[in-house]
């Protein structure tokens, strides 16, 4: 079955600016170098600074961004594409897909956490919109779900 789903895209006003994530689980990426945050609210995925520069690329730097599509395969965008390479990988994509399964999700932001480091941007879907004094809507994106 083929879902599909609209979400607003935010840009800090200001590079390297982001609003906090705030309190939440993780999924730590101990071979990849990929972390999964979740709390009610929102999902976050932290990856390595070469992989973070290319997603980002294709997600927030673009007039109009290419869909995003997420399956069993794993996660492809543009040039970006990510494939499980573990359970929790897989875990994590389908918490993703039952987020935006209850209707909760429409925006998609970069956001930080003191935990990871002061350089470390997590991409961020959340049912929240992002603070208006940090944060300005640059478009729309699709995400895809299959």
């Amino acid at each position: 079955m083929l879902i599909e789903y609209e979400l607003k895209r935010y840009a800090a006003y200001y590079k390297g600016w982001c609003q906090a994530f705030g309190e939440h689980e993780s999924i730590p990426g101990e071979d990849t170098g990929i972390s999964w945050l979740f709390s009610e609210k929102q999902i976050g995925f932290i990856s390595p600074q070469q992989q973070t520069k290319l997603l980002l690329r294709e997600i927030l730097r673009k007039r109009k961004t290419p869909t995003l599509t997420i399956s069993g395969k794993g996660v492809q965008i543009g040039t970006f594409n990510f494939r499980p390479s573990k359970a929790s990988d897989e875990s994590a994509l389908l918490a993703i897909a039952n987020f935006l399964e209850t209707g909760k999700a429409s925006h998609i932001y970069l956001t930080s956490h003191f935990m990871y480091g002061t350089g470390t941007r997590i991409l961020t879907v959340s049912s929240k919109k992002p603070i208006s004094i940090i944060y300005k809507e640059i478009g729309n994106m699709r995400i895809r779900l299959r």
